[in-house]
Order: structure tokens, then sequence, then C-alpha cells
């Protein structure tokens, strides 16, 4: 049997081979200072953040939320070198475009999961992974087995991949050889351009997102926990935002640098509109919406909703009739937003 330095090495190169960019393997402690940081900003109260025990902070103790844990593997995925079309990228973020994000175990990315942890388990390692919703705070724990820096807008960065770059996080049931690194942020003293590009304000001075700002919040809140003030400023986002990784230095290389198409990008290009959005059916949400935004919203009319705000937000007229048709035909919620749409392209 391997001894632990050769069956880490061996993990290693694995998670390479299957197509992992960055792969490290850090202790399953807690994270510390984490859950005062939580505490100390505004907006984390909607998750009860002040209860020990809630969610958001369990996640940050590896060994209490995943009973068993003794080591965790961090795996990053790199997206940046995706040819992006412009048509989608006004209304998604890159990240969900990627299809790369908690994937269901049906699709590609899902698929590159299974296979590493069968091959975990063909070397006595069991992982732990929760397949189905966030488990582990990923960027945390990339830190700490120094993957990543932080940036002043609240993404990590792993050196020349940006940070358009997912992780997917995987406790075992092994003692691996980890490393410990403190957390760091990589951002030049002084720059703030992420803070300015936000559109919606959602970062203070220091870069501390209020998450109740951001636009994918908005995005995947339903109608009634919708804030007006912020939805007025979204443009036409319907899943995400990319504005302060866009605007960010950090970036520049990997937004210059040459990409390689996506076929199905490509198709969704032709196929997306924010008129099919407005009145999705079952069928063009299977085609269109859920292979590119499964991750959050499992309401149909969220998206629908989304939709009028962002044709309310384009300045364009020629969606009027569109919105008119959904103010009539529309759920109670849909009607609401479009008839807010109506009124702001027309001027009423």
């Amino acid at each position: 049997m391997a001894n632990v330095h050769e069956l880490t090495e061996n993990i290693k190169r694995k998670a390479l081979e299957l197509g992992f960019a960055r792969v490290g393997v850090t202790t399953a402690d807690p994270i510390e200072d984490y859950e005062d940081e939580l505490c100390r900003r505004h907006g984390y109260d909607l998750w009860n953040v002040a209860d020990p025990d809630s969610k958001l902070r369990k996640a940050a103790r590896p060994q209490q939320k995943v009973p068993g844990a003794k080591s965790v593997i961090s795996l990053v995925r790199a997206v940046g070198r995706i040819d992006y079309p412009d048509e989608l990228l006004q209304h998604l973020g890159r990240i969900y475009l990627s299809r790369s994000y908690l994937p269901p175990d049906e699709t590609l990315e899902g698929q590159r999961v299974l296979l590493f942890e069968r091959y975990l388990e063909s070397v006595g390692v069991r992982s732990l992974y929760d397949h189905t919703n966030m488990q582990l705070v990923d960027r945390a724990i990339a830190a700490r087995a120094g993957l990543i820096t932080y940036g002043r807008n609240n993404f990590a960065y792993a050196d020349e991949l940006g940070s358009f770059i997912i992780f997917v996080t995987i406790p075992v049931d092994a003692k691996l050889e980890c490393e410990v690194h403190e957390p760091r942020r990589g951002c030049p003293d002084g720059c703030r351009k992420c803070i300015d590009a936000c559109p919606t304000r959602a970062m203070d001075d220091d870069g501390a997102l209020n998450p109740t700002r951001c636009v994918l919040y908005s995005n995947f809140s339903p109608g009634e926990r919708k804030d007006p003030a912020v939805t007025a400023l979204i443009g036409q986002r319907v899943h995400g935002c990319d504005a302060c990784q866009v605007a960010c230095p950090r970036n520049a290389h990997v937004l210059a640098a040459s990409k390689a198409p996506d076929p199905y990008l490509d198709w969704l290009a032709g196929a997306f509109s924010l008129e099919e959005m407005l009145f999705c059916d079952d069928a063009y949400y299977e085609a269109c919406i859920r292979p590119v935004a499964y991750n959050y919203i499992r309401d149909i009319d969220i998206f629908r909703q989304n939709a009028a705000i962002a044709m309310g937000n384009s300045g364009d007229a020629s969606y009027l009739p569109a919105l008119r048709r959904a103010a009539a035909q529309g759920s109670e919620q849909v009607r609401r937003f479009a008839q807010i749409a109506i009124e702001r392209l027309s001027g009423e």
C-alpha cells in the first residue's frame, strides 16, 4: 500500500489528468476567523449567522459539518479561456455559462467529479462530497490549501487563471498529506476598480460584500423579496454578473487571451432571448435556461420576472408588446414586473 506522501501525490496527479487546473489538500480543521467575518458583514443576517449552528457558519467547520472528514481536497477548474458570446454575457455570468459550478451528475462536469471520486475509491479513500449543495466554504479551504489569493471583489484568484475559476471541495475519510497556508489578498494597494464597477454598489470601500445588493441575489430572489432600488440598477442581467471581475486588472491577461469556442454556447447565443424567457415554457427551460442557470432558481416564474426587469431596464420600446401580453396573461408576480417595465419604457 502506498505511503501517505505517495498516495497524496497520486491523487493530485489524477485530478490534473481529469482536467482540473489546480489541486491541493488541507486539513479538516475549522477555518479560523471565518465565522467572525460573516457576523461583521452587512446583509448576512438573512442567513441567521448570529446563530453558531447556522448553515454558513457550520460550513467553516469541516469535521462538524461532515462527520468522518479527516482531510479536504480542493480542486480548481479554469473557465476563463472559453469564448463566451457577447450576446449571452450581457445577461448571464461566465461561471454559470461554463456549466461547471455545482454540476449535476448527468452533465459532463458532473461526470468529471464522479470519475475523480471513483479513483479515490480505487485507492481506498472515501469521498464525503455532497453533490447537491454547497457543503463547505470552498474559497477559504482553497486559500488554506495554498491554491488561491483573495481579491478585493471577494473572488478567489489562482495566479494566471485569474478569478474565472470553479471549486470542487471534497472532504475525505483519509488522513492525507496536508498543507496549511494563511489567507491573503493579492490586490495592489489602493486599487478599487472592482468596487467602482459594481452596478449596484454592493461593496464597501474595503470590498466587503453586502449580498442583498448583489446582482445575483436579486436574480434569484422571488418577487416579494426583490429590492426595487437594486433591480433598477442591474441592467439586463438575469443570472449573475461579471462587472467587478471584468474591471479587475488581475484578470486583464485572461480576458485578452485567445479563447476556445463552446458549440453549445454558440447555439444558445442564437436561441436565447428575453422575450422567450418572459414566456418560458418547460421545453424552452430545459433547452436554454436550465443548462446554464440550474444553481439557485427552481421556480420558472422567477426567470420570467427577471426577463421583465431586464426588458424594463433596456430602454428598448420594442419590448412593449411582449410586456403588455405578459401583463395581461402572466402570473400575479409576472404581471407586476411586466407592468413596472411597461411604465419605465413608456414613461408613464
